[in-house]
C-alpha cells in the first residue's frame, strides 16, 4: 500500500510539472526542496524524484533547463553516468 501510495504522488507530480511552463526540472527542483524542508528541516541538494521526472518531462518535450548551475550539474551527470567505476 505504502509503495502505491508513493506512486500516486509521483504520478500526480509528473502531470503538474509537465504542466509547467518553465522547466520542468526547476520546478521539481523547487517541490522536491520544499518536502525535503518539511520532513527533514533541512534542504538536500542531491537530485530526488520529481527533479529527475522533471528533467525527462524536459527532454521528451524539448524544453531546456536554463539555470545554468542546473545545466552545468546535468552536463557533469551525464558526462559521468558511463563512466567505469
Amino acid at each position: 500500500m505504502k509503495h502505491l501510495t508513493t506512486l500516486t504522488a509521483a504520478l500526480a507530480g509528473a502531470l503538474l510539472l509537465a504542466a509547467c511552463g518553465d522547466s520542468a526540472e526547476k520546478q521539481g527542483e523547487e517541490m522536491d526542496s520544499a518536502i525535503e524542508e518539511t520532513l527533514t528541516g533541512e534542504e538536500n541538494k542531491d537530485d530526488a524524484l520529481l527533479e529527475n521526472t522533471g528533467e525527462a518531462i524536459d527532454e521528451v518535450t524539448g524544453n531546456e533547463n536554463t539555470d545554468p548551475i542546473d545545466a552545468a550539474g546535468d552536463a557533469i551527470e551525464e558526462a559521468t553516468e558511463d563512466a567505469p567505476e
